[in-house]
Order: structure tokens, then sequence, then C-alpha cells
């Protein structure tokens, strides 16, 4: 089956990484989808598309074949769809072949960060601001969650004295793949700060990214996909949504979903707070298995004494739980269906 040339640039960029075209060799680069190019993604591009042979290699995991094997890898489509979507396709995006960066963007974009924001992990701002007592209380908070620890610790965490809405609250910052904030959502430090506002809130006018994307070690082909940002952070390949609907609606905006066809061949298993204390968790619990979605469930050893992963890292003393034990006590269908009925009747 031949494909139209415009169609296959275009699956090429938006499933690729980085993708660069050549001119002069008429060659397409970009970082492959497929083994994510261990250490040097973002990096080097070691995929190419030579558009005169309509033939695609990797020279990092070898993979090779003609674009419609591509676009079934990456995919998930058969070739029947692909042979149908690609008839009525018939216009190549105008950045296409000027674009460098993946496909995936935000919208709305406004202002980075709040403003005057100061980085807490930066010794020298830190020690600049020290007798600031609001940035004394988010260094207490960061070291009490052991953030400043954690093996899957954010770049940067912020705090801004002056910015109307987000002032004198933590800053946890969403990085794209290429390692540019695109989005934010700032925490609650002050009780009395949450008696007209929710105890987090989100950059105005961004649409929502994923948590920690830009820390995925390609390495180990798994996601551990959280609610919330902290809780991602002690786990290795941890990332965070932001929030879930407590309802059978889509769980990921779509740019989130974009982000996630990237490692489309990866195992993905939801981290939420212990079924056993957290009732929004139970029902969470309940729509994402009935979705067909792998879900950890807690062991009642520590599910009945500890609310989330942070809780349990902070009591441990540990910067983090190892992947095997989560991925040991995840469940789907109806083997989750039924310990949840356990939980329910105990």
């Amino acid at each position: 089956m031949i494909l139209p040339q415009e169609y296959v640039v275009q699956k090429f960029c938006q499933y690729a990484g980085y993708p660069r075209y050549s001119k002069r060799t008429n060659v397409w680069a970009a970082g492959c989808p497929i083994c994510r190019e261990g250490t040097s993604w973002g990096k080097k591009r070691r995929l190419n598309y030579r558009v005169k042979k309509n033939y695609m290699s990797c020279f990092n995991c070898g993979w090779h074949g003609n674009p419609t094997v591509f676009i079934q890898e990456v995919t998930g489509m058969t070739w029947q769809e692909i042979n149908a979507e690609s008839k009525d396709y018939d216009i190549l995006p105008e950045d296409a072949i000027t674009s460098n960066t993946p496909t995936a963007k935000t919208t709305n974009i406004v202002d980075t960060l709040p403003k005057d924001s100061i980085n807490l992990l930066d010794i020298n701002q830190v020690s600049y601001w020290n007798n600031s007592e609001p940035v004394q209380k988010a260094i207490a908070s960061i070291n009490g969650r052991k953030l400043d620890t954690a093996c899957n610790k954010p770049k940067t965490l912020w705090i801004s004295l002056t910015d109307y809405t987000h002032k004198n609250r933590l800053i946890l910052p969403f990085y794209d793949e290429n390692n540019n904030i695109v989005f934010y959502q700032s925490r609650s430090l002050y009780k009395e700060d949450e008696i007209d506002r929710p105890k987090y809130l989100s950059k105005a006018g961004g649409e929502k990214t994923l948590f920690n994307i830009n820390q995925v070690d390609p390495k180990l082909s798994k996601l551990f996909i959280f609610e919330g940002p902290i809780d991602s952070c002690f786990v290795k390949n941890g990332i965070a949504v932001g929030g879930i609907q407590e309802s059978s609606e889509s769980t990921f905006t779509s740019l989130q979903q974009q982000q996630l066809e990237r490692y489309r061949l990866f195992d993905k298993i939801w981290v939420l707070d212990s079924q056993w204390l957290d009732t929004a968790s139970y029902k969470k619990t309940q729509i994402l298995l009935d979705q067909g979605e792998t879900v950890f469930i807690w062991p009642e050893s520590i599910g009945t004494k500890f609310k989330d992963l942070n809780d349990l890292c902070v009591a441990m003393d540990t910067p983090g739980i190892g992947y095997k034990f989560i991925q040991k006590n995840s469940y789907t269908d109806i083997k989750g269906k039924l310990l949840l009925n356990q939980i329910r009747s105990l």
C-alpha cells in the first residue's frame, strides 16, 4: 500500500521526537518513538525517513520498515484504518517542514510562571530570601514532605511573594519533553488560604499537561500515573495528571493524551490514594477498572495506615518506593474489582 507522502510526513511529525527535514538529502530525522533512543532522547535523531526510497529505519534499535508498518507500530491502527484515513488527508500542515519540536503544544499560553517566582531548589535564591517567612514556610513543607530528596523530584519548585493569585503558595512546574515549563499548579501552604480557595490552583489560561513527563526514563518501559504531582515524585517514571474526574468522562486533556501517545508501547499503571482510607480514591479505582486500566490497589498492611505514597515515604524515611512493589500489587479487570469488594466488606 502506497500512502500519500503528506500523510506519512504528518504521522512522522506527530509521533517521532523533534522531527527535522533536510532539503539537501530529502530525509526526515527524528527521535525513535519505538526505542526512545535511551539516554540520547532529545539529543540525537536516529530515526530516518528516506522520502525518495519511502523507507524508515532507526540506527539505535535497528527497527526498519515502510511507512505503513511504522504507522501501525506507533498508532495501533490496522492497515485498513490507515488506508481509509489517508484517503481523506490532502493538506500538509504549514509548519511541518520547519518545526523542530513535538506536535503537542499548549494553547492560550500565558506567563511561564507566576510573577517574581523564586526557585526553592536554588541555594543562592533561597539564601537571599532566607528572612522571608513564606519562603521559610515553603522550605519547611518541602523538607517535611521529603520533596528535596525524592527519587523523582522535579527540576525546580517555586514560590511567588507578589503574584495576585498564587502568592505564598508552593508552585509545582509542569515541564514538557523539551524541558520547558508549560503549565503549573500551586498548592496552599497556609490553612487560612484554603478557606475561600482550593488547595490546588492551576495556571490561568493554560492547558493542563502531564507532570514530570520530562523525567521519564525510556529504559523502564512503564509509566506510573498519579492524580497528584507530589506523590508522583516518589517512584521512578511517576507522572501526574493533576486531578481526575469522579465520573466516566475522559481522564486526560487532549494535550495530555498527545503526550501519552509517545509512550504507547509502555505499560501504564494508575497509583491513587489508599482505597482503604479515601472514598473518592475507591470510586475512581472502580471507574478506572471499568475502563480496562491497570490500578495499584493498596495492600491492607499499609493501606489502612497511610493515605498516599508521600505519607508512606515520609514515615519510612525513604526517597521512593520500588516500582516492582507497585507492579506486584497492581490489577486489571475482575481481579481488581474482587479486591475492591473485599475492601468494602471489611
